[in-house]
């Protein structure tokens, strides 16, 4: 047995858990219920859905302020600049 609550659940009894002048067959012990990991796992992927959407968020405003310089440009000096977003293979 690796671990205390695995003594605990084969029914055997540590000597500090019984008073004294008690037999040890007269002795219940009770054991807290482990605790869930249900919130620690909705937090986890709370956080990463929002840091993914942050990101999209981002990239949609860079976008945005990207497109809008490159038609500012030729109102303001004149030169003509265009984006090229095509893919390359």
């Amino acid at each position: 047995m690796r671990y205390p609550d695995e003594q605990l659940r084969a029914n055997h009894r540590p000597a500090n858990l019984i008073p004294p002048g008690i037999h040890p067959g007269d002795v219940v012990v009770i054991q807290a219920p482990q605790p869930s990991v249900a919130g620690r796992i909705l937090l986890t992927l709370t956080i990463t859905a929002g840091t993914a959407l942050v990101i999209v968020v981002l990239a949609y405003a860079f976008q945005t302020m990207a497109a809008a310089a490159a038609a500012a440009v030729p109102t303001v000096g004149g030169v003509g600049v265009s984006l090229n977003l095509a893919r390359k293979r």
